[in-house]
């Protein structure tokens, strides 16, 4: 992996401040979506509140990272109460709702500590599970309330690697596999499953440097998670890696490197899925070729059932051409885009 400039995290903040964040007080969308959750294929409504945002996103913020896009830096508890309240009205009841924050929800500047539990309370008198985001520097402040709700709510944490050097220098993360570790397993003693997410191809490093990491990261994280999600990088507006991408400098991890993974990983006990934004295009993940739209059906079946024949049956001439790519960026030390390889 390249040694990254000092000036890393500025940079990061520079893009940011270039953005202007939303004015608007509404939830951003809801919607659903498939997936393997306790041991079944589940219909599961996603809801995207709008709030401040991650606190983290106003220091520095992770290099992929352009949630704040839907964030408003004005809302506060009477907004979110509205949010929810309108939300609960359309969509009262289900099996699984998903609430994302575009941050951590239970960061207390993010969402008020007593709002955070009775969002709770509302959406689980009508769903039977509630999957909710956050950084780990907030669990321990919230586990004497949390715990009654075992069984009912799965608490995702965004770690993307296990190795300090990828999560410092790659996704600038401010937080390291030990901060994980230690939340994780104080949700689990406390009766709460943990969910968490593995980011596939960070910048700065090779194909095969973003497999090898993926694969590794999942068995370490695994003793410690319920269940595992590989995310593969989408190109987000307004951050370092679309920067680079637009540079020539970064590509989007290939489809065969997300079938890499997953099949490398079929002897883990842990649920391992892989719901990709943006599959096969060019912001996300794709092979560039056509075949895009056969191996993103793949993976998706894959991820709703946990049936590894989805994924086996994929095959594709471009194949060759992927394994070449990785071997040229291997043989010249670099992580590298097409546009690099064609000059």
């Amino acid at each position: 992996m390249n040694k990254v400039d000092p000036q890393f995290s500025r940079e990061i903040a520079g893009i940011r401040n270039a953005i202007t964040r939303s004015n608007k007080t509404d939830y951003v969308t809801t919607y659903t979506e498939k997936e393997f959750f306790n041991g079944k294929t589940t219909v599961e409504r996603v809801l995207i509140m709008r709030t401040r945002g991650c606190s983290w996103s106003y220091h520095s913020g992770c290099s992929m990272c352009g949630y704040w896009d839907d964030t408003n830096p004005d809302i506060g508890k009477r907004e979110l109460e509205n949010q929810l309240t309108s939300f609960l009205r359309d969509y009262p009841n289900g099996e699984v709702l998903k609430i994302f924050t575009s941050g951590s929800f239970f960061d207390p500047i993010e969402i008020d500590p007593v709002l955070q539990f009775e969002i709770i309370e509302m959406v689980l008198r009508g769903y039977t599970n509630l999957i909710v985001e956050s950084r780990p520097e907030y669990i321990r402040k919230v586990l004497g309330n949390l715990k009654k709700y075992g069984g009912r709510i799965q608490v995702a944490m965004g770690l993307e690697s296990t190795d300090p050097s990828i999560l410092k220098n790659s996704v600038n993360k401010n937080y390291d596999f030990d901060d994980f570790k230690e939340a994780a397993s104080a949700l689990r003693e406390n009766g709460i499953s943990v969910r968490t997410y593995l980011l596939l191809k960070p910048p700065f490093l090779t194909e095969r440097e973003a497999i090898n990491d993926s694969i590794k990261s999942a068995r370490d994280l695994a003793p410690y998670s319920d269940f595992i999600s590989i995310n593969p990088m989408n190109i987000q507006r307004g951050t370092l890696v679309e920067k680079m991408y637009r540079e020539g400098n970064y590509r989007p991890p290939w489809l065969w490197s997300v079938v890499t993974v997953l099949q490398s990983l079929r002897d883990v006990e842990v649920p391992i899925v892989s719901l990709i934004t943006a599959s096969g295009k060019k912001r996300g993940a794709h092979n560039g070729h056509t075949c895009d739209r056969k191996f993103s059906e793949g993976i998706r079946n894959y991820s709703e059932t946990l049936d590894f024949s989805y994924l086996d049956g994929l095959k594709c001439d471009c194949k060759e051409t992927w394994k070449n790519f990785s071997e040229v960026e291997e043989e010249a030390g670099v992580a590298m885009s097409e546009v690099m390889l064609n000059d």
